[in-house]
């Protein structure tokens, strides 16, 4: 993948950046993590979008990897994707935005984040009653 808008602005600063993980590398802790927690969407690869890098964001010190993941609008959902949180420094990921703007960690025991076959089976039993 081309170089980062983040890197190229370090370039031009004069700066040396020191990443632990490339775009490739993200887009591989990503994919693992959508199969493992069973996320529905897909990532794009060859969407320019698709994987940026930034210096720090929202909560994960230093550098910060965002991996949106294209999903299937519903009725419930204000945006066609969410996006992976990951941490270049500790090579994970530490969060996900879903397609409402929620923070969520399903790797996190007790966060709350649902799948979403969890969250439609929600509306299914309500609406049996």
């Amino acid at each position: 993948m081309a170089t980062t808008r983040l890197d190229r602005i370090h370039r031009l600063k004069g700066e040396q950046l020191s990443m632990n993980l490339s775009s490739k590398q993200a887009l591989e802790i990503a994919s693992a993590y959508t199969e493992k927690y069973n996320l529905s969407g897909k990532i794009v690869i060859n969407n320019e979008r698709t994987v940026k890098s930034y210096d720090g964001f929202d909560g994960v010190e230093g550098i910060t990897w965002i991996v949106l993941v294209t999903i299937e609008p519903t009725i419930y959902h204000a945006d066609s994707e969410f996006s992976i949180i990951i941490s270049d420094e500790k090579s994970q990921v530490e969060y996900i935005i879903d397609a409402n703007g929620h923070y969520y960690a399903p790797h996190i025991k007790g966060s709350g984040g649902m799948t979403d076959e969890e969250f439609d089976s929600l509306w299914d039993d309500d609406s049996d009653s």
